[in-house]
């Protein structure tokens, strides 16, 4: 969050810059909003590839597109088509090369019956140390029944995942749950007794917590991922 914060303060410092020198004629006679939305896009791209996240990099070139379609002689193909092929190629690309928690995670999750959680709606309990729940294009509530919570890794793509972790006993100094959430909503709730590490990031999103964490318990749980484009709600029950 830190790194984000100190992005944004050079950014908007950068765009102040710009707009200065471009009412005194230095720049080339391009609007405004336009160099503000190319500044950030290029950045979001940028963002998006680095930590490979294909809706983040592929829904800024598709803005850039929109952005410079005449230029380009792309205007027949904006909008719709545009951001229809950048959701299309998100979730191709996402799906045969997983993003970065699925690279970091590695083997050993255990997986609901469903894999990927499918479309529409379904409940499902899971259970081990080690738990992946996805969810694409629907609504889907997982509770997480464990003696031995360890890692969790939750994806979201275009839906609602809801994930209840009050039934989970972390017998070790530390947890950690990696969000990713793309266009959609992820909720979680946790027992108010974890003492709750919060690392998460946002791009175009909200990160909401709900209730106060008591933190009495010596178990810390780690969240960490991003929510592009969708809201992640923490609830403490």
């Amino acid at each position: 969050m830190k790194k984000r914060k100190i992005f944004w303060g050079i950014f908007f410092i950068v765009m102040a810059m710009i707009v200065v020198v471009s009412k005194l004629g230095v720049l080339p006679d391009v609007g405004v909003f336009a160099l503000f939305a190319t500044v950030f896009l290029v950045w979001m791209a940028a963002d998006g590839a680095r930590h490979r996240n294909f809706y983040e990099m592929l829904f800024a070139v598709a803005f850039l597109c929109i952005i410079y379609d005449k230029p380009l002689g792309i205007e027949a193909l904006t909008p719709w088509t545009v951001l229809a092929a950048a959701a299309l190629l998100s979730i191709g690309l996402s799906l045969l090369f997983g993003g970065r928690g699925k690279k970091k995670q590695g083997i050993g999750f255990e997986w609901g019956s469903d894999g990927s959680g499918g479309i529409g709606h379904s409940n499902e309990q899971c259970s081990g140390e080690q738990i992946r729940c996805e969810n694409n294009f629907g609504s889907a509530i997982r509770y997480i029944h464990s003696d031995n919570f360890c890692k969790a890794y939750l994806e979201n793509n275009f839906g609602s995942l809801t994930i209840f972790f009050d039934n989970a006993i972390i017998q070790g100094d530390t947890a950690s749950v990696n969000v990713d959430n793309n266009f959609g909503e992820t909720i979680l709730y946790i027992p108010k007794e974890w003492k709750v590490q919060n690392e998460l990031e946002y791009c175009f999103g909200n990160i909401n917590e709900h209730g106060k964490m008591m933190g009495t318990s010596s178990s810390v749980l780690r969240l960490k991922g991003e929510t592009n484009f969708g809201n992640i709600e923490i609830y403490y029950v």
